[in-house]
This record gives C-alpha cells, sequence and structure tokens, in this order.
C-alpha cells in the first residue's frame, strides 16, 4: 500500500459555498494542515469567486454579496492564495461546467440555460450560449490563479441530462442515449482547456462515467482528456465500488484520483462529524485500493471532501472548526495505513484532548468542561456546537416527553384546560433550558465572530439556535398564562397572551 499513499497529493476539500472562513482562519489552518501532512488544497469557490465584467453578479463581487459582508474581495482572494503558496500547498481550482450550477442559474440572465426551467441545478448542454458561458467562467478562473497544473471542472450529479425540447430531440438519434449527450459536453470542455491551456491537467468527478460503457469512454477518448476523481464516502461496512469498475477505469485512464470525507458526508444537516463514520470510509478506501492497486496505472493521489452545504440551496452542516479532530484522524489514518489505538492516541494529544481523549467506539462525546484550551484553529467553535448538541437534545427530550404530551399539550393550552400542579413544575425547566441557550448563543456568536462573516453566523443562529429559543419562550410564557388563569372548566378559549 506504500506505492499508493506515499508521494502522491493529498488534497483538503475546501467548500467555499458555505461558512467561507475568514483569511485570518487560513492564517492559521493552511500550516496546520501542512504540518499534518497535506500536500494540497481542491478549493471549490463557487459563489465566492471575485468572477468580472459580464460575471460579475454570480461572485463575491456581486451587489448581494457585498450588502451582505460576504467574501471574497479581489484582494482577499488572492492573499488566499498568497496564503496557501506560503505553506507550499498545490491548489487546484474546482468550477463546475454541467450540474450543480445553481448560483449561475438561479440568476434572471442565465435562467434560460436550465436543462428544466424549473430548476436550477443543470445547465442545457446543447443551448448556444451554454459552451460561451461555461468558457469565459473557466478562463477567469484559471486566469486568477498562478502556477496552476491542474483544475478540476467538476460535472458530477447531473440531475436533469436530456429532458429540454433540444436534448429530447437530440436523442433520438444520439448513438449512446444520455451517455452521449454528457460525453460530448465533458469532452468539449475539456478539450477547450487542454487546446488553450495545454500545460494544465483536468479533473472530473467520475460518478456520472460509472454507468458508461467502457467501449463509449474509448470512443470519445475520454482517457486522454481528463482524469477521474472516484469518490465514495461510506464506512466500511457499506462502501460498495467493485472490482469491474476499477477494470474498466484502469484500461481507460492512466491517471486516476479517489476521494474520501471527514465531513459533509452523512446527514445534510449534521453538526458534528461523526468520527467513527470518517475513519471507517478511510479504512474503507485502503482496503479497497489495496486489493485493485494493479489495475490502477497512476493514483495521483486522495482529497478529503469536506462538504459545507449538500448543494448552493442546502443548509449548512459541519463547519470547517468542528471538524478538525475528524480530519486528522482521516489524514492520520491514511498516511499510517490503518486507524489504530495509536493514532487516537497521538491526535488526542496533537489536539489537546489530555484528559478526555478521541475514542473510536464514540459516536457522540459527552459535554465537556474545557478548563484546558485545545491545540488547534477555532476549536472554540468546536466546544460551542458541540454544547448545542447537548441542549437540542435536552430540548427535544421536553418537547417530547410524557409530561409535556400529557399536561401541556397544544389542544390544552388553545382550550385553557391544564393542570396548575403539572404546569408548576414544567415552568423551571422550560426557563432553565431558555437561559442556557441564551448563553450558549453569546459564547457561539462571540467565537463565530472571529473566523466568519455575517451572513454565515446569521444562518447558523437563524437555523440552529434561534428557533429553539423562540419555541421555549413562547412556552414559557403559555405557562405563565395558564398558571395565572389557573384550573378552568372545559370550553374556555385561549387568551391572547
Amino acid at each position: 500500500m506504500d506505492t499508493l499513499t506515499f508521494g502522491i497529493q493529498r488534497l483538503i476539500h475546501l467548500d467555499l459555498k458555505g461558512a467561507p472562513p475568514k483569511l485570518a482562519y487560513f492564517e492559521k489552518f493552511f500550516p496546520f494542515v501542512k504540518e499534518l501532512g497535506a500536500t494540497g488544497l481542491l478549493i471549490e469557490w463557487e459563489d465566492t469567486f471575485p468572477f468580472l465584467q459580464e460575471l460579475i453578479h454570480i461572485g463575491g463581487l456581486s451587489n448581494s454579496a457585498q450588502t451582505s459582508c460576504a467574501p471574497y474581495t479581489i484582494e482577499e482572494a488572492k492573499q488566499l492564495l498568497e496564503l496557501a503558496a506560503d505553506c507550499g500547498l498545490t491548489v487546484v481550482p474546482l468550477i463546475q461546467t454541467f450540474g450543480h450550477l445553481e448560483y449561475v442559474l438561479k440568476h434572471v440572465q442565465w435562467r434560460h440555460l436550465r436543462e428544466v426551467e424549473a430548476y436550477p441545478s443543470s445547465i442545457c448542454p446543447s443551448h448556444g450560449e451554454t459552451m460561451a458561458l461555461i468558457r469565459t467562467m473557466v478562463k477567469q478562473m484559471i486566469a486568477f490563479h498562478s502556477n496552476l497544473q491542474y483544475i478540476h471542472i467538476g460535472a458530477d450529479e447531473v440531475w436533469h441530462l436530456g429532458l429540454c425540447a433540444t436534448c429530447s430531440k437530440r436523442l433520438l438519434t444520439a448513438k449512446h442515449g444520455k451517455a452521449s449527450i454528457y460525453l460530448d459536453h465533458i469532452t468539449e470542455v475539456a478539450q477547450h482547456i487542454k487546446e488553450n491551456f495545454p500545460h494544465l491537467k483536468v479533473i472530473v468527478w467520475d460518478d456520472m462515467l460509472r454507468s458508461i460503457d467502457a467501449n463509449v469512454l474509448q470512443e470519445y477518448y475520454v482517457g486522454s482528456l481528463v482524469e477521474p476523481m472516484v469518490w465514495h464516502y461510506n464506512n466500511s461496512e457499506t462502501f460498495r465500488l467493485g472490482a469491474s469498475l476499477w477494470d474498466k477505469y484502469g484500461n481507460i485512464f492512466p491517471n486516476i484520483w479517489v476521494a474520501s470525507a471527514f465531513k459533509g458526508a452523512t446527514s445534510s444537516c449534521q453538526v458534528v462529524p461523526i468520527h467513527k463514520h470518517h475513519v471507517s470510509n478511510h479504512e474503507a478506501w485502503l482496503s479497497d485500493l489495496s486489493l485493485h492497486a494493479s489495475k490502477i496505472t497512476n493514483l495521483r493521489g486522495i482529497t478529503f471532501t469536506g462538504w459545507s452545504r449538500f448543494d448552493h440551496y442546502a443548509t449548512l452542516c459541519e463547519l470547517l472548526p468542528c471538524s478538525i479532530p475528524s480530519l486528522c484522524l482521516c489524514l492520520k489514518t491514511w498516511l499510517s495505513g490503518s486507524s489504530t489505538a495509536e493514532i487516537y492516541s497521538s491526535v488526542s494529544k496533537m489536539l489537546g484532548y489530555v484528559d478526555n481523549p478521541l475514542q473510536a467506539d464514540v459516536i457522540h462525546r459527552p459535554l465537556l468542561d474545557y478548563t484546558t484550551p485545545l491545540n488547534f484553529p477555532g476549536w472554540q467553535i468546536l466546544v460551542g456546537f458541540e454544547w448545542f448538541v447537548h441542549v437540542r437534545l435536552k430540548y427535544r427530550n421536553i418537547i417530547d416527553s410524557d409530561q409535556m404530551n400529557t399536561w401541556f399539550n397544544q389542544w390544552q393550552v388553545l382550550n385553557n384546560y391544564t393542570n396548575p400542579m403539572q404546569i408548576e413544575s414544567i415552568l423551571p425547566v422550560l426557563v432553565d433550558l431558555h437561559t442556557e441557550i441564551s448563553s450558549l448563543e453569546n459564547f457561539v456568536k462571540t467565537h463565530l465572530q472571529t473566523y466568519f462573516f455575517p451572513h454565515t453566523i446569521e444562518e447558523l443562529l437563524g437555523t440552529l439556535i434561534l428557533p429553539i429559543k423562540e419555541h421555549l419562550h413562547q412556552l414559557k410564557c403559555e405557562c405563565e398564562a395558564q398558571i395565572t388563569l389557573g384550573c378552568r372548566i372545559r370550553g374556555h378559549k385561549r387568551l391572547n397572551i
């Protein structure tokens, strides 16, 4: 396995379409991951990239981005790349060119390029204006990055293909059906890059290629145009790629990448990563690659993906600072060739978990009192969201409790038909939890302000904390009103409070 794990690229994926950190965080994060063993970054800029001219509305320089104090200015984006270069980290930009184009197709001026008019995810590959837009986006992305060796053109999860009137008509004569439409588009994009930027190697996500017959891929000379990044985020128990995939790819592609996940691949609204799952994913990758190593001509490297949203409109999942322990465990597992108790112990010591080390069999850590600071950038944010997970659990247990459902359900409140004895025991519990979540809100907000922009903080608080806080306040007021009313005969309407 050494020939596949050492001497190759180990890229850390930065998904900037969700919770993009301030430069102050990258100043600490880049040296940290370099020391950890990373060799580069796969930067998915999406709507944070400072697009110019006719594309200005889709990036960080748009009016909406500036109004919400969202990143990045041209100077900030350049400084981000300089910080990476100072740490000796290779940068590979990722720009979507087929699916996941919501950040472009949501705008009125490009709405007509959607494959399905109601859905902004996939672009129509048959429209006469599509390639002009893609070329302009790619040109600006490449021009902004110096010393590039690779560019990733996405092309994964094209949910809508062959559905518009023009594409449907093409399907009638397409030799290989939807596969032809897909391959026509990505090979045109790749050929454009090869012709205009011959020094660049083009990477694509592999999922859309998996179901296409090997002979079809050979017919399109895909192996000479792109390098697939094979992604799979399942744990060992459900990890399924199969020998046939490696047989096919090994015969077609001289160079192959793989992609695991250290966050953002379990639940679309996960708050803190499940370490056990992500470490298991890397164990599965190591096992699968060892089994099929002879079929791979050249493994370029691995990308440790860390998704911040499942798509442009999805809510945020795990923040980058919350995922540092998971990233460390996964990268050390990859470099060591397996996961061991020693890795958990060494990572725990490195990160400052002296009294309460990370453990392989713990899915959700107990709420800890961190009297000694931890040793990684943004650790206070992780502490805050671990606290939130426990507060949310207490809240759900109260809301779903027998006591609430039996003596304080909504029918009873609406009809003023409650027992004061029971309400008097419920009220202090609600008051205590409301006080705690208010403290949590202040703690989280204070530490988020150090590393994140206002639009991210507003979204996190509005999604996770404020709904619980406001509901607890409502319940508190209802309790107080019911106690004031006392026990009533059935049939009295609810008072306005």
